[in-house]
C-alpha cells in the first residue's frame, strides 16, 4: 500500500497594506483586509522604539488623538511625532492586533538612526555603487494623489482620493493590490535617498518574521512604499545590507504625547495631514445611513450654541439638498462639498461667516488626546500632570482666556505656576490684558496647550525633576550667564512672580557679584524699573529695607534678599 503523497504546504504570504495616513477609508478597508487575512504578525510603518508603547495602545485612558514622540534624550530638541486618529489606518491595524492577540510591531528606520542625522551622514557602503542599485533615477518623491487623480481626470487630488477611497463601504486584499499596481505606476525607475534608507529597513523585517517561520505577514504603510515592499521584487539582501550599514546612532527614548484635531490639518503644517480631521472622525465612526442627518444635527447645535437659528426642518432640507447635489456631481456618495454647499444655502442664508465657525470646531474638529498616568513621562512632567490636576488647569486644545484673582491662594499658584512655564519656555499660556481694575491683584492668561509642549517639558526636564526646581536651575544658569546688569533685574522680576526664593538668592549673588566690579552708574540705574515694576511683591522684597543711593552697589544686594516671600 502506497502512501498517500504529502500535503503540499503553502508558501508564505505578505500582503501589503498600503494606505493614505489618516484616511478613514484605507481604515477601514485595513480592518476589512485583517478579517481576511487572519495573519501572524502584523508589521506597521513606524520606527521601532515605538513598540515599547505599543501594550498601552490597549488602555482605555489613552484617547486618541495621540502621538507616538520619539526623541534624543540628550538633546530633546531632536525629536519625531507619530500621529494616530481614530480612523488612522495604523491605528485601526494596531487595535486590531491587541483585539486578536497577534504580535504587532512596528518596521521603519529606528529614530536612533535618523533622530542621529542619518540624511547629513556619509553615504553608506555600497549606497554609490551602480552594480548594487537597480538602475533607477535620483530625485524628489512624486506626489502620488496628484499623480492618479490626473490621470482620473481629476483636477482635485482631494476630491478623487475621497471618491476613489474614503467613500468606498467594501474592500477586499484585491484592492490592495490594485493600489500596489497604480503606486507602481506613479514610483516608475525614481529613488529618494531617505525613501531607500528606510525601504530597506522594511524588508529586513519582512526577511527576519519570514525566516522565524511566519505564514501570514501584514505590513500596513504608506502606498507609495508598497511596491517596494514585494518579496517577489525585493533586491538582494546584501544591497539593503550595505544601505544600512555604518549609520550613525544616537541614545533615543519613546513616550505617548496627546494630540489635536488641529494639528492632523494639513494647514497645520503637519505633511501627513489632511483638509477636515473633524469629519473623517465623523465619516469613520458614523453607520453609513446616518453620516448626512447626523452631521447637520451638529452643524445646527454648533450654530445654536451661538444663538444662531438653525430648525430641525432646516436640517431635514439641508439632508436632502447635499444629496441631490452629490448625484447632479455623480459622487458615489455625498462629501464634504455637498455638505458645505447646503449648509451655506439652508442654514446660513448664504453667509460664510457661519460657516467659520462649523470649520474650525466641526470639520477640523477641536479634539484634544489624553493618555494614561501609565504613560513613561519625565519627572518633570509627571509633576506638571499633577499641578494642572490639583490646580484645576484644564488643558485643552481651544484657546482660552482665564482670569486669576491673586488674592486667592489658589488663584496665585496658578499664576506661579504658568510664571514658572514660561521661564522654562514651556508657553502654555501667555499674559493678556486683564481689564478695567484698579489694583494690581488680577491677570488674565490666554491658554492653549498644542503637542510640540510635550517636546519643550522634556527640553525642560534637563533642568530639574519638578517645575520648581527646573525653573530654579535654569534662573541660575541665566544668572551666571548674564551680560549685563539689565538682564539681571529681568531676572529678580521673573523671581518675583514665579515664587522662586532660590533662584532670587542666585540672581542677587550674581547682582552682587557684578555691581561690586562695576562703576558704571547708568547701568546700576538699569536694574531698577523691572524690580520697582513689581509692585503685586511684598514690601520688604520689593523696596531697599534701608535708604541708599542707587549708585550705591551695597543696594543693590541687599534688595529683595528676603527669600521665600509670596508675591501676594
Amino acid at each position: 500500500m502506497s502512501a498517500a503523497p504529502a500535503t503540499p504546504v503553502p508558501p508564505p504570504r505578505v500582503e501589503v497594506l498600503g494606505v493614505r495616513h489618516h484616511g478613514p477609508g484605507s481604515a477601514r478597508s485595513v480592518g476589512q483586509a485583517l478579517d481576511e487575512l487572519q495573519p501572524d504578525v502584523v508589521l506597521i510603518e513606524g520606527p521601532p522604539e515605538l513598540d515599547a508603547l505599543i501594550p498601552l495602545a490597549g488602555d482605555p485612558a489613552l484617547v486618541p488623538p495621540v502621538a507616538g514622540l520619539v526623541y534624543a534624550v540628550d538633546e530633546p530638541k531632536r525629536a519625531a511625532f507619530y500621529p494616530f486618529a481614530v480612523f488612522s489606518p495604523e491605528w485601526v491595524a494596531l487595535q486590531w492586533a491587541l483585539a486578536h492577540g497577534v504580535d504587532v510591531r512596528f518596521a521603519d528606520l529606528p529614530a536612533t538612526h535618523f533622530l542621529a542625522g542619518v540624511a547629513d551622514s556619509a553615504p553608506a557602503s555600497g549606497e554609490g555603487d551602480e552594480e548594487r542599485r537597480p538602475r533607477r533615477r535620483r530625485g524628489e518623491r512624486p506626489d502620488p494623489i496628484t499623480a492618479l487623480a490626473t490621470a482620473a481626470g481629476y483636477d482635485d487630488p482631494e476630491r478623487w482620493w475621497e471618491d476613489a477611497i474614503e467613500h468606498r463601504r467594501t474592500s477586499s486584499l484585491a484592492h490592495f493590490a490594485h493600489l500596489r499596481e497604480a503606486m507602481q505606476g506613479v514610483r516608475g525607475d525614481l529613488f529618494v535617498d531617505d525613501d531607500d534608507r528606510r525601504e530597506a529597513f522594511m524588508r529586513r523585517v519582512i526577511r527576519a518574521e519570514l525566516k522565524a517561520g511566519r505564514e501570514r505577514v501584514a505590513f500596513v504603510c504608506g502606498a507609495y512604499h508598497a511596491p517596494a515592499l514585494d518579496p517577489a521584487s525585493f533586491p538582494p539582501a546584501s544591497r539593503d545590507n550595505a544601505l544600512l550599514s555604518r549609520l550613525p546612532k544616537v541614545k533615543v527614548a519613546a513616550t505617548w504625547a496627546p494630540w489635536s484635531s488641529g494639528r492632523l490639518a494639513y494647514a497645520s503644517g503637519y505633511g501627513a495631514g489632511v483638509r477636515s480631521p473633524g469629519w473623517y472622525q465623523h465619516l469613520f465612526v458614523t453607520p453609513d445611513d446616518e453620516v448626512v442627518p447626523s452631521w447637520f444635527v451638529r452643524v445646527a447645535r454648533a450654530l445654536r450654541g451661538e444663538n444662531l437659528d438653525a430648525s430641525t426642518a432646516s436640517v431635514v432640507e439641508a439632508t436632502r439638498l447635499a444629496g441631490a447635489l452629490a448625484a447632479v456631481r455623480g459622487r458615489p456618495s455625498v462629501g464634504l462639498s455637498e455638505l458645505t454647499d447646503a449648509a451655506r444655502a439652508v442654514l446660513t442664508e448664504g453667509a460664510d461667516l457661519p460657516l467659520r465657525l462649523i470649520d474650525r470646531t466641526l470639520v477640523i474638529g477641536e479634539e484634544l488626546g489624553r493618555v494614561p498616568e501609565s504613560t513613561p513621562m519625565v519627572p518633570l512632567a509627571s509633576d506638571l500632570a499633577k499641578l494642572q490636576k490639583s490646580l484645576r488647569l484644564k488643558v485643552s486644545a481651544t484657546s482660552t482666556v482665564v482670569q486669576l484673582d491673586l488674592r486667592r491662594e489658589s488663584q496665585l499658584a496658578r499664576s506661579v505656576l504658568l510664571h514658572r512655564l514660561a521661564i522654562l519656555d514651556v508657553h502654555w499660556g501667555s499674559q493678556v490684558d486683564a481689564g478695567r481694575s484698579t489694583g494690581t491683584f488680577k491677570e488674565a492668561w490666554q491658554l492653549e496647550w498644542t503637542p510640540e509642549l510635550a517636546v519643550a517639558v522634556i527640553e525642560a526636564s534637563l533642568f530639574g525633576t519638578t517645575v520648581r526646581s527646573a525653573a530654579e536651575s535654569k534662573i541660575a544658569e541665566q544668572a551666571e550667564q548674564a551680560a549685563d546688569l539689565g538682564v539681571l533685574g529681568g531676572l529678580i522680576e521673573q523671581c518675583l512672580l514665579a515664587d522662586l526664593p532660590d533662584g532670587l538668592r542666585a540672581v542677587v549673588a550674581a547682582l552682587a557679584d557684578r555691581t561690586a566690579r562695576l562703576h558704571d552708574t547708568q547701568a546700576l540705574l538699569e536694574t531698577r524699573p523691572a524690580r520697582a515694576s513689581t509692585s503685586t511683591a511684598p514690601p520688604a522684597c520689593a523696596r531697599p529695607s534701608r535708604r541708599r543711593t542707587a549708585a550705591s552697589p551695597s543696594s543693590t544686594a541687599t534688595t529683595c534678599a528676603t527669600p521665600g516671600t509670596r508675591r501676594w
